[in-house]
């Protein structure tokens, strides 16, 4: 297997997930209205910013859930997108290390 080819293959699994925002409501228990907020400040993006209906990728269903848990255990929204955003980087520069 090439270098970063298990990094593509991470992250076309992640996209290839498409849920709607009434959807991602429902599974994470988040209110609509709320996302959109997050989606307003840049901390989630949706697959198509330019289209009217909003969907997310699984990459940002994943980080809903991570930053909405750190939200519950005190942080603020800001400090767990910030946390969030951080991890995802790490895991993005390990699996670069990685070579089989």
């Amino acid at each position: 297997m090439e270098k970063n080819s298990l990094k593509n293959s991470y992250d076309d699994f992640l996209s290839t997930v498409i849920v709607g925002i009434g959807e991602v409501s429902e599974m994470t228990k988040i209110p609509v209205r709320k996302l959109r907020y997050w989606e307003e400040k840049g901390i989630i993006k949706t697959v198509d910013p330019q289209s009217k209906s909003r969907q997310f990728d699984l990459a940002n269903i994943k980080k809903i859930i991570l930053i909405q848990e750190l939200i519950e255990d005190g942080y603020s929204l800001d400090g767990a997108a910030k946390k969030v955003e951080e991890r995802m980087a790490k895991i993005g520069s390990l699996l670069n290390l990685i070579q089989i």
